[in-house]
């Protein structure tokens, strides 16, 4: 491993910096988005043009928290995780102590929001007949599954692999 990490100290830099640079951008973007909104007067209360109808808070919370916080959590533990590895002193920083559990929340996420997605488009279409209730709940249940499903397989990895990383910086 570490004549892999020799080989290619140049590219693994290049990674943990643009996975920095993408991850504080996902953390960044939707404050500065909500800040423009509320100082333009887009946002403003009471202003009905402009406040979100009910069936749209659960793709705009979607939105948010999956496809803009948690993935800048993970680019920020992928990019930690790079450094860690190539830096031969140190700690661990939280997110790569807590690296698995934000995967773990983030999959239960990604269930959840399909599940609330799906939930409030059958309240829009007034869906009754059977074949479009499982069509949608599988188009959308199985993608958001299969993103679970992932993200757990990459927590149970990164559990096991960061103690074997920890013990083999001790022994160098």
């Amino acid at each position: 491993m570490n004549e892999f990490i020799e080989k290619n100290k140049g590219l693994l830099r290049s990674y943990c910096i643009l996975a920095q640079i993408v991850g504080l951008l996902l953390l960044i973007v939707p404050i500065i988005g909500i800040a423009i909104g509320i100082l333009s007067g887009s946002i403003v209360k009471g202003h009905r043009s402009y406040i979100p109808s009910i069936i749209q808070i659960p793709f705009v919370i979607q939105a948010v928290v999956l496809n803009f916080t948690f993935l800048g959590l993970v680019a920020l533990g992928v990019a930690q995780f790079i450094k860690y590895v190539f830096e031969s002193q140190g700690q661990p920083s939280l997110i790569l102590r807590i690296g698995d559990k934000i995967l773990y929340v983030y999959a239960g996420l990604v269930i959840l929001g399909a599940f609330l997605k799906w939930v409030f488009q059958m309240e829009v279409i007034k869906a009754t007949a059977l074949s479009t209730l499982l069509i949608s709940f599988v188009a959308l249940l199985l993608p958001a599954t299969a993103k679970a499903l992932i993200l757990i397989g990459l927590g149970k990895i990164f559990h096991r692999i960061m103690p074997v990383i920890e013990e083999s910086k001790t022994l160098v």
